[in-house]
């Protein structure tokens, strides 16, 4: 092969091995912060102060001074924010360099992570198939199901319970086997991911929820990925329809549907274990971060792209807006 073809290879799967951008270049980009955690938990806001920013940096290898320079940082500031960034654990210092411990996913990454997920996805989307019959039993148990049919709640059920909400701690206690990392007395996973800046999308078309409402028993949430600011009034539920769960309902959607599954999650993301792990070092996270932090982020893309195989067969019935509203009663 070409020495030329393989520097390119080289460029395109180990982001972090060479200066990819410049700082001005990554000032132009836009980037979002992404974390997962729970209610109540006050990590580090690495939006603020443009941290965010020196975290992206430092993937490319950027100089410290030069960071500082273009920031109007001044070496105090600087020293300031590298020592809070290490004391939460979202700085990490090898062979002498600052590296960013947390998922730094540009273009360049997220776009091959897109692409990989499908071999996974396919699999998952295929035994979701085999599930079917089970999972519109358990709806039809359900008293939601006297006013709403199965497929208007498919993207729901499919993609947020069976894969994201419903699941996730599930993949983590059983496949990642261990607790998030502990962050300034929080446990979380923190992400930085590029996105177009025209795109009413979330980065990547990733699916995920956010609670909007939470008053005694009563909490309101949306699941979808259009949760942005060119989607105006995304966040307003009031003149959305809300598919409304009373509290028997809510106890199967968040136990037995997702339980009916995991096994056969389970069996799937162990059986490409070996893939995964190849991916996170083809793509240079290995340099930067734990094979855990990496995979929860690399599952995001997985469940996204088994949603949208489910909508290409027809099986998920997504929403006009791509958001689906909902209220738990317990």
């Amino acid at each position: 092969m070409p020495l030329v073809i393989l520097f390119l290879i080289s460029l395109l799967t180990g982001s972090s091995a060479g200066n990819l951008r410049t700082f001005d270049n990554i000032l132009k980009s836009n980037f979002e912060v992404k974390r997962i955690s729970s209610e109540g938990n006050l990590p580090v806001d690495i939006k603020k102060d443009s941290l965010y920013i020196l975290l992206t940096a430092l993937h490319y290898n950027i100089p410290v001074n030069e960071i500082s320079a273009k920031l109007n940082w001044g070496n105090e500031k600087m020293e300031g924010n590298l020592d809070l960034l290490i004391k939460n654990k979202l700085i990490g210092v090898k062979n002498g360099e600052y590296v960013p411990a947390i998922a730094i996913i540009p273009f360049e990454r997220g776009n091959l992570l897109k692409k990989d997920a499908g071999v996974i996805a396919k699999e998952i989307a295929d035994s979701i198939v085999s599930q079917l019959a089970n999972l519109k039993k358990i709806h039809s148990e359900m008293e939601v199901s006297k006013t709403y049919c199965f497929k208007a709640l498919s993207f729901f059920y499919l993609s947020n319970i069976l894969l994201d909400n419903g699941q996730i701690n599930n993949v983590e206690r059983d496949f990642l086997r261990q607790e998030r990392p502990l962050r300034n007395g929080c446990r979380y996973y923190l992400a930085v991911l590029e996105k177009e800046r025209n795109q009413i999308t979330e980065p990547y078309g990733i699916y995920g929820n956010r609670g909007l409402f939470r008053n005694g028993s009563a909490y309101i949430a949306v699941y979808g990925n259009t949760r942005t600011q060119l989607n105006k009034g995304w966040d307003n539920y009031t003149d959305k329809t809300v598919y409304e769960f009373n509290k028997e309902d809510s106890g199967k959607l968040f136990n037995e549907m997702p339980l009916c599954f995991l096994s056969s999650l389970l069996c799937i993301l162990e059986k490409n274990r070996q893939y995964s792990e190849g991916i996170y070092r083809k793509l240079g996270f290995d340099r930067e971060i734990s094979f855990e932090e990496f995979f929860i982020w690399w599952y995001h893309f997985i469940y996204t792209e088994t949603t949208d195989i489910l909508i290409r067969k027809g099986l998920i019935q997504k929403p006009e807006n791509g958001l689906l509203y909902y209220k738990l009663n317990s």
